[in-house]
């Protein structure tokens, strides 16, 4: 099965699992974790916009087919939209406010990502040969290191891309919105908590 089917498939798990649990942590522990979870979807869409200034409409191309793009958030982490979209993945699993859905979403993520990320190394060597050979060599696969930042002063950019991105964003802002309204159903005994977890 393709990383879709399964992500359906936990989008499904989850759907479920927000709407009949609630954690058992204190209002002041709880609340905390939910802003750190606000914090982190916010770090992670405006890093998407980011990348996407770089990246959109030429993830596979490069700039004019025969290029890859190797500067400014790519010169830093080879996959920084996947970065991102994790970082604010887990800002919205953190709403729950339960450790045990951060853990179960991080090593579900990673592992999906980790063959879509190889299948696309592969694809992009045998594009762009050596040079994309080195680079991969020289810059982290996902988590970022930050001495190796490079821009020059001027890059392309296609609006269409970063309007798409745009939007969203407000998808994410959204579901954001849909999390902590539930979260709020759940304190005040609107939604069943059928079962609490740390």
């Amino acid at each position: 099965m393709n990383r879709f089917i399964w992500q359906y498939i936990f989008t499904f798990v989850f759907i479920v699992w927000v709407l009949i649990s609630y954690t058992p942590y204190d209002d002041f522990t709880a609340n905390f974790i939910r802003i750190v979870g606000v914090f982190l979807v916010f770090v992670g869409i405006i890093g998407r916009i980011y990348a996407t200034i770089f990246i959109g409409g030429m993830k596979n191309e490069g700039v004019d087919g025969s290029k890859f793009i190797d500067y400014g958030a790519y010169s830093i982490c080879r996959n920084p939209l996947y970065l991102f979209s994790f970082i604010a993945f887990l800002g919205l699993l953190a709403i729950k406010a339960q450790i045990i859905l951060l853990i179960i979403g991080a090593l579900f993520f990673l592992i999906i990502y980790h063959y879509t990320i190889k299948q696309e190394e592969r694809f992009l060597s045998s594009k762009f040969g050596q040079a994309y050979l080195e680079f991969l060599e020289k810059t982290a696969r996902f988590f970022p290191n930050f001495s190796n930042f490079y821009c020059p002063d001027r890059i392309e950019v296609r609006p269409e891309f970063l309007h798409k991105e745009l939007r969203r964003a407000i998808n994410w802002a959204l579901g954001l919105f849909v999390l902590c309204f539930v979260e709020l159903l759940h304190h005040f005994a609107y939604l069943p908590n059928l079962f609490y977890l740390f």
